[in-house]
């Protein structure tokens, strides 16, 4: 029998990389409490609770409706506390690709906490072989969320949107990572993309280290803008989660558009919206988490 006040469904951590930007956790909120209703409806029960692995504690409980922000090492402590023996601690990565958030920041965490049980679902996009099929990988998933971002792009003076132009380029834009297996993770949703779009899609990131040995992560977006030929129409689709610190109004990826065009004044740049608020993302997340639960 379980302690009074300890919950006896499994608890779920649906966790991102973490961010200083109010908005970030509040999306996150909001992603979890999907995915948690969108279990229901499937008939599991379970507590899907937002986590960053780093960061977002320092955001003043102000800005985020009165609330702190949780981060990793924080909330399995609280599991300890509130859960009984062998109840299930799901951690749900909110991450593209197996990120050293996923391969090293969580299982480090979990360490701490032999009590728990805990087990560690999939990235969105996998490659694994051991984990899942190559076609339940994520890439088309995901691919058809960027797919439908680039439909509704609003065209421009009466203009059709830029990614239905022939003429167009289309660009598939992630953060950038010094690890191979992250990268590759975005090639895959840009083959999938590209498939379903029946057109090329460059890939690029928004920044990477310098050197041959960081070469797969292509070209940096900046670079890939300012070769866009005279007058080029180009939609960027964003793999990005959510909005925060890069993408989103304000951030760095627009920032580096606005540079770029302020230079290059025959561009026409269009970005879609990030991932998060696509109730394709809440389906790929509760595929991730049935790996698990």
């Amino acid at each position: 029998k379980a302690l009074l006040g300890r919950s006896m469904l499994p608890r779920v951590a649906l966790i991102d990389n973490g961010s200083l930007k109010p908005e970030a956790t509040l999306s996150l909120r909001r992603l979890a409490s999907a995915v948690e209703a969108a279990a229901a409806l499937q008939g599991k029960q379970l507590r899907v609770e937002a986590v960053s692995a780093r960061f977002a504690d320092r955001i003043p409980a102000q800005e985020l409706g009165g609330k702190i922000a949780e981060v990793l090492p924080g909330w399995l402590k609280r599991m300890s506390a509130e859960s009984w023996s062998g109840q299930k601690i799901v951690l749900l990565p909110l991450l593209i690709g197996p990120s050293a958030t996923l391969t090293k920041s969580m299982p480090d965490a979990a360490r701490v906490h032999p009590e728990l049980d805990v087990e560690i679902a999939p990235s969105l996009v996998c490659l694994c072989p051991a984990l899942l099929p190559p076609g339940a990988s994520g890439a088309e998933e995901v691919a058809a969320i960027l797919r439908e971002r680039l439909a509704a792009l609003p065209g421009s003076g009466g203009a059709s949107s830029p990614w239905a132009d022939p003429s167009a380029q289309v660009l598939l834009c992630d953060h950038g990572s010094p690890v191979a297996r992250v990268a590759a993770a975005r090639e895959a949703v840009r083959t999938a993309l590209e498939r379903q779009l029946g057109r090329p899609v460059l890939g690029c990131c928004m920044e990477r280290r310098e050197g041959p040995e960081f070469d797969f992560n292509g070209q940096l977006l900046e670079d890939a803008l300012k070769a866009l030929p005279q007058g080029a129409r180009c939609a960027v689709a964003l793999l990005f989660l959510q909005e925060g610190r890069h993408a989103g109004p304000g951030g760095d990826i627009a920032t580096i558009v606005e540079g770029v065009c302020a230079q290059r004044p025959d561009l026409h740049v269009e970005l879609t919206p990030v991932l998060a608020g696509h109730e394709g993302l809440v389906t790929l997340l509760l595929a991730r988490l049935a790996k698990t639960v």
